[in-house]
């Protein structure tokens, strides 16, 4: 059904957006959404917490020493790092290896003025970061992999197969909102015209709290996150060309104008 004129300024007016995102996460990607004219609701499927016994992590980075490699794929993992250095700086011969654009960004903004030693550039997150390791001789370097409670282990495992000594750390927990069950029913129930995701976890908690059915379409930041849309038997309509809060918006925007006239 055709409707007024948008405003180009705002062109996702009128249209409502679920952000899945973590509670202190969600703020640059519903600024985005907000600018555009979205009526955004929130509903947090994921909430990040420490890892039970914190020591093995503090312990694996107070050792990183000349010559290690700090591996980075997201930006929890940042965060974990520099609460863990608390004030301190990491060694300046500790080398850096990011997993895509949003890491980077927390890397500059948690642990100014490191050096990037590789970056995944193109293909976002462990795949990514494998890629971008590639051509770097690793046999007998000592990489500390800092990770979630749910992380896979398919970065470690090729990096160990070509002689690395990686030693994979939990530095947080995916934890579960209370009640979110009942919050994402009633987000649905009042009408979404797409779902947002930034991570697998949020896919497989929306699915297993009430999300399962859905028909609703959804646009995921990066591959793994689009992997876990399809897995769900969810209606994946758009995956963002970068993996930021930039580049999720516009996805939802490219996605949203092609079904404007079938409001």
């Amino acid at each position: 059904m055709s409707g007024a004129p948008r405003d180009p300024g705002r062109p996702l007016a009128g249209r409502r957006v679920l952000v899945t995102r973590g509670a202190g996460q969600s703020a640059g990607l519903v600024e985005r959404l907000r600018a555009r004219g979205a009526d955004v609701v929130e509903v947090p499927m994921v909430h990040i917490a420490a890892a039970e016994d914190p020591r093995p992590f503090l312990d694996a980075v107070k050792a990183l020493g000349a010559g290690d490699w700090l591996l980075l794929t997201s930006a929890n993992a940042v965060h974990a790092v520099a609460e863990a250095v608390a004030g301190a700086s990491l060694p300046a011969t500790v080398r850096l290896a990011s997993a895509g654009p949003a890491t980077t960004e927390a890397i500059r903004s948690l642990l100014p003025g490191r050096a990037i030693t590789a970056e995944a550039i193109g293909a976002f997150g462990s795949d990514g970061l494998a890629r971008a390791l590639a051509l770097v001789d690793v046999t007998g370097t000592r990489m500390l992999f800092p990770v979630s409670d749910r992380s896979s282990a398919t970065l470690a495992d090729a990096l160990r197969a070509r002689g690395a000594k990686v030693e994979v750390v939990m530095a947080y927990r995916t934890a579960v909102p209370p009640g979110v069950g009942e919050r994402l029913r009633a987000a649905i129930a009042t009408g979404i015209d797409v779902l947002t995701f930034a991570s697998p976890s949020a896919v497989e908690t929306f699915a297993r709290f009430g999300g399962a059915g859905c028909t609703v379409p959804a646009v995921a930041i990066g591959p793994s996150t689009a992997s876990a849309v399809r897995i769900a038997q969810l209606t994946l309509a758009a995956t963002a060309d970068t993996a930021t809060d930039d580049g999720l918006a516009e996805a939802v925007e490219r996605h949203l104008a092609g079904t404007a006239g079938n409001r």
